[in-house]
């Protein structure tokens, strides 16, 4: 990505996945809408499909797939190093969040490594991106640049995959959509990483 409305359009469309994976509400619903239409062309059509889906309809998915009981949906359920213990993996995320004064909506009660707190990350890490890029501010583009290919390979590449296979089990539509969804946008930014980041994982 080179210009401001690339990063735009990236940040934009990590917040529409976050919103997808977090605990429906109304609001939540009322902005994957508005979202779905400010998507890049060939992730648009599939997202404003999925985001039709009625609330209620929404509501039972979420608990019968990624709720509690259902398909973990944080880091270091699928992370060997954490099973010893989250404290370290978690210092670390919130260490980047930290650093750039990235603060979770609090009505989202979820834990640093839950896949919709790492995805809106990113949404924030690429709007800090563009707005440097706007600013004339090299310095700071470059900062948070770095930290958002670094983030991306680090986190969600490293465990959504198997996060992807675990949601294929469950056969939900909206669900199994939304991981697709997620998986051909991430390997989509990995193949604009600019070194070790150009990665994939498989759904």
């Amino acid at each position: 990505m080179k210009n401001v409305q690339e990063w735009l359009s990236a940040a934009a469309a990590w917040q529409w996945a976050a919103l997808v994976f977090q605990s429906p509400t109304a609001e939540a619903q009322a902005d994957i809408n508005l979202l779905a239409a400010e998507l890049p062309e060939g992730f648009r059509s599939a997202a404003e499909e999925m985001s039709l889906i009625p609330l209620e309809e929404w509501e039972t998915e979420f608990h019968r797939v990624i709720g509690p009981g259902g398909c973990p949906a944080i880091e270091s359920s699928y992370d060997e190093n954490a099973l010893a213990g989250r404290g370290p993996l978690l210092a670390e995320i919130a260490g980047f969040y930290e650093a750039f004064a990235y603060r979770p909506d609090p009505r989202v009660r979820e834990t640093p490594d839950h896949v919709s707190i790492e995805l809106g990350f990113l949404s924030y890490l690429a709007l800090k991106v563009a707005y440097a890029l706007y600013e004339e501010r090299p310095e700071q583009r470059e900062i948070a640049e770095q930290a958002y290919w670094r983030f991306m390979e680090t986190h969600p590449l490293y465990w959504l995959g198997a996060f992807s296979e675990r949601i294929h089990q469950t056969e939900s539509w909206f669900y199994e959509s939304a991981a697709n969804w997620l998986a051909r946008w991430i390997e989509t930014q990995a193949r604009g990483a600019p070194s070790s980041a150009e990665t994939s994982f498989a759904v």
